[in-house]
């Protein structure tokens, strides 16, 4: 998780700018989008159809293939800076040890997910699923507590993605972790986030 967290405070740096400029900027966009309107709807490709994978098919081993963030708000400004982040995941992932096809996820069938991050493992519980939203219950041990978060699945592309709500994620650290508050950087990365909801972390997985 805290791997996450980290690519959230990059999108504070890359970003670079206050709260009142992001506010203008955004504005401003939101502007030109409504007086070319038309023709932007035009323009649109069509967006790739994502499906949600059935509870059966969750089962066995699933590899590591990178990290993954999306946007499901309206702001442009927003969009930018995701899509600039984007580009540098695969750096990320190296710099915190996370490597593609080595690292793993096992599904059980009683919902047990036992993770795999070089020598290090984590235990998770998956109490729901609902193959309808894809949305999935997960509970596991944070700083020495249960902790629960939804997490949505979804195929795209020919993709398997296990995508978290930014905004529930750090409510979820200013709640569990005891630093939170002392971690300036977690502070500027969570101010971004609630400007604009509709941000989601993650990863995408392969068998």
């Amino acid at each position: 998780m805290k791997k996450i967290l980290y690519i959230l405070a990059l999108c504070v740096t890359l970003s670079a700018t206050n709260s009142a400029q992001a506010q203008s900027l955004d504005a401003l966009l939101k502007s030109l989008s409504s007086f070319f309107g038309s023709s932007e709807q035009e323009q649109t490709p069509a967006q790739p159809k994502i499906t949600h994978p059935e509870a059966y098919e969750l089962m066995g081993r699933w590899v590591f293939d990178g990290l993954v963030m999306d946007y499901t708000g309206d702001s442009s400004l927003a969009a930018v800076a995701i899509s600039t982040l984007e580009s540098q995941l695969p750096t990320l992932a190296t710099k915190f040890n996370l490597v593609a096809g080595r690292d793993y996820i096992n599904v059980n069938e009683d919902g047990s997910i036992v993770a795999v991050r070089g020598e290090s493992k984590m235990t998770a519980y998956c109490t729901y699923y609902d193959s309808y939203s894809g949305e999935a219950s997960l509970t596991f041990n944070f700083d020495g507590k249960s902790v629960s978060i939804t997490a949505t699945i979804i195929e795209q592309d020919g993709k398997t993605k296990v995508l978290f709500n930014a905004n529930r994620l750090m409510n979820l650290l200013a709640q569990h972790y005891s630093k939170f508050n002392e971690n300036t950087t977690l502070q500027m990365a969570k101010t971004v986030i609630d400007s604009y909801p509709g941000i989601r972390v993650g990863a995408t997985m392969k068998r």
